[in-house]
């Protein structure tokens, strides 16, 4: 059983850290201990021992685990499980295990931004933190990237193979870090008056679909209420409007795709959720001061 990928159509046996596998078989081999994992397990009830502590999940849930995190299942439904291997290096070629689990690494700022999205996995972070139950949205949008990065990696028909699959693992990574500020988010809502549920679902929903056309008018129908009241609420509970949350939800996923891999601008701008490009680059030099390719050009 192979946890990474060799490269067999563009750039022939190119080793590739990232796999796709299906059940929870390869935890039991010496090899896992050499990558971090994203156990899927889409359904059911999932019962088992982890770092010394129990814990019984019902339903979707996700669990990282870094090169030293131990695992026992007593019950989960196997047919039912995914498994994400990877290297730390493919979020940032500087992030060997020896640099991530040094408490006093140095970092830059976009190396600093770039290991948010690897905080669960490290060594620091606790257990409760790396077990995570998905909502439904959730759930079913990690499994489709999970699909996709399988399909590329055993297809590789074109030279972006590399790039794709890693800017799905941005995606999926992105998800699971925000599980935890969700969670934080919820548990604070006592401490807000009036309707702060809804703003927190509508910041929910945006986490989760950034990605997709959305309007204020939709946003308004999806949580049965009306323009006024979403508007609102949300900015009494955010401290600023829908569409700059979500410009700025955008603007950090655009950016570390800019950074970390080399899809065009057109793509970036697309599967962002910006659908012209020329509006792309007039915000994304408002708010980060560079063009997208100047900042690519810079960051890099």
């Amino acid at each position: 059983m192979s946890f990474h990928t060799i490269g067999f159509n563009y750039y022939k046996e190119y080793n590739f850290p990232l796999s796709v596998t299906e059940g929870l078989y390869g935890l039991k081999l010496e090899e896992a201990d050499e990558y971090y994992k994203i156990i899927y397990i889409k359904s059911g009830t999932c019962h088992f021992l982890m770092n010394g502590k129990e814990f019984v999940l019902t339903g979707a849930c996700a669990i990282c685990m870094n090169e030293q995190d131990h695992i026992s299942f007593y019950e989960v439904q196997e047919d039912a499980a995914k498994v994400l291997w990877f290297k730390p290096t493919l979020v940032n070629a500087k992030f060997t295990l020896a640099v991530i689990n040094n408490s006093n690494r140095s970092l830059s700022a976009t190396e600093d931004q770039d290991i948010y999205y690897l905080f669960q996995f490290t060594r620091e972070a606790s257990v409760t933190m790396k077990i995570l139950s998905l909502h439904t949205i959730d759930s079913s949008g990690i499994e489709h990237k999970l699909q996709l990065i399988k399909d590329i990696l055993a297809k590789q028909d074109t030279s972006f193979w590399p790039c794709r699959c890693r800017s799905y693992l941005f995606e999926i990574l992105f998800c699971l870090a925000r599980q935890e500020e969700d969670e934080e988010a919820i548990s604070n809502v006592l401490f807000y008056e009036g309707s702060s549920r809804l703003a927190i679902d509508v910041i929910y929903y945006l986490q989760s679909c950034y990605n997709k056309k959305i309007t204020i008018e939709k946003l308004a129908e999806e949580f049965h209420t009306n323009r006024t009241t979403l508007l609102s609420d949300f900015k009494k509970y955010t401290g600023q409007s829908v569409n700059r949350y979500l410009v700025q939800l955008r603007l950090t996923m655009a950016s570390t795709l800019l950074r970390e891999t080399q899809l065009s601008v057109d793509e970036i701008c697309n599967r962002t959720g910006f659908s012209d490009i020329s509006y792309f680059s007039k915000v994304f030099k408002k708010r980060l001061f560079h063009t997208p390719s100047e900042y690519r050009r810079i960051y890099k």
